[in-house]
């Protein structure tokens, strides 16, 4: 009888596998390392990612610095443009507002024409009454045209030349003009010498205004007093290049004082001119004649520039060391305030002589101005 043959047992089938674990088990034992050289290698890269953390949050520093920096500038340079914009706005704004009042003041001069310096002046035929009507106003034309001109000038620099000048047709029909000047004269010898040459124009403006205006002028009329100040009333006849024909009838105070109380003793100097508003011995004559107005005020006083001058500037037989020397110089500084007017004329006048009338109402004041530089820078050269 035949024996059957018997498959493989559990414990055989069981084999495999534990050899199998057994090998994955020593395999981890094998490939497992000690602890302190995981945590070594742990320390080394947590130290390079530092490093490179540092590298990057010091760039970005730099470059955040170097942002800053430049944004800093940017704000600072947008705040400045900002506060000059805003800057500009208000000075304009001011200036609209100078300019409104200057309108204004344009228009009340215009409509109702002003003159702070003139004094109401009749003059009567006799001689005597003549002069002592002078007499009687010259201590008020000298109190008006030294108040006016102080006024004009307080917020100005004296060293610094300057003009001003309003025109202007008023309501009648008459030309007007306002003027105000600083003048200096530098390098005369002193106050006196301007104020000689002022008086000595005054005196022969008929002759200035002829020569450098081509205009035919006479004096028709002349009278002086004597006394403390120069006093005179003159009439002055004047034909233009266009047979206009124009008379100024006037009175001017002139005088040097050696103190001045309201310069703090100081000495000064001043001249103050008027028109007539009537004269009996006199009369206008404004069928023939244009008349013209002026009424004018001028301070004279006295500056002294000091300059330094280096010595090695000398001629030979002084020491080139340097040092400086101090001198002062004299300069002469004019304030002058003038109201023109030329009256309408009362008789046919072409167009273009009414305009040349206007263009040249300020003229004489400039002659004025030449006549006296010509007068002590001549004698300066005489010397």
């Amino acid at each position: 009888m035949s024996t059957a043959s018997k498959g493989p047992s559990r414990r055989d089938e069981r084999q495999p596998l534990a050899d199998q674990r057994g090998e994955e088990l020593a395999a981890r034992k094998k490939k497992k390392k000690a602890s302190y050289l995981v945590r070594k290698e742990e320390v080394g890269v947590l130290q390079e990612k530092l490093q490179t953390l540092q590298h990057q949050a010091a760039s970005l520093e730099d470059r955040n610095g170097g942002l800053g920096l430049q944004l800093r500038r940017q704000l600072e340079l947008q705040e400045l443009k900002t506060e000059n914009a805003t800057l500009k706005t208000s000075l304009c704004g001011q200036q609209r507002a100078v300019a409104t009042a200057q309108s204004l003041l344009a228009l009340c001069v215009q409509r109702q024409p002003i003159n702070p310096m003139h004094t109401p002046l009749h003059l009567p035929k006799p001689w005597s009454a003549r002069r002592q009507a002078l007499l009687a106003i010259k201590d008020e034309k000298f109190r008006r045209g030294y108040q006016f001109l102080k006024a004009r000038s307080r917020h100005l620099d004296l060293l610094r030349a300057h003009f001003s000048e309003e025109r202007y047709e008023d309501l009648d029909g008459a030309f007007g003009c306002v003027r105000f000047e600083i003048i200096q004269f530098p390098g005369v010898r002193s106050l006196r010498q301007v104020f000689d040459a002022l008086t000595f124009y005054l005196f022969n403006m008929e002759i200035s205004i002829s020569e450098r205006l081509g205009h035919i002028t006479v004096r028709e009329d002349y009278d002086s007093v004597d006394s403390d100040a120069c006093i005179s009333n003159h009439r002055l006849i004047s034909k233009d290049d266009n047979g206009v024909t124009s008379e100024f009838n006037a009175v001017a105070f002139a005088q040097f004082f050696q103190q001045c109380e309201e310069l703090g003793g100081q000495p000064c100097a001043m001249l103050a001119t008027d028109a007539v508003d009537e004269d009996e011995l006199h009369p206008y004559v404004p069928e023939e004649r244009v008349r013209k107005d002026i009424t004018a005020a001028i301070l004279l006083t006295e500056e002294r520039v000091t300059q330094l001058r280096g010595d090695n500037d000398d001629t030979e037989g002084q020491e080139r060391d340097g040092r400086q020397s101090r001198s002062d110089e004299v300069v002469v500084v004019m304030q002058r305030a003038a109201f023109v007017k030329i009256h309408r004329p009362q008789f046919q006048v072409p167009e273009d002589a009414l305009t040349e009338l206007d263009n040249s109402i300020a003229d004489w004041g400039a002659v004025m101005v030449q006549a006296i530089r010509d007068i002590i820078y001549s004698q300066s050269q005489s010397q």
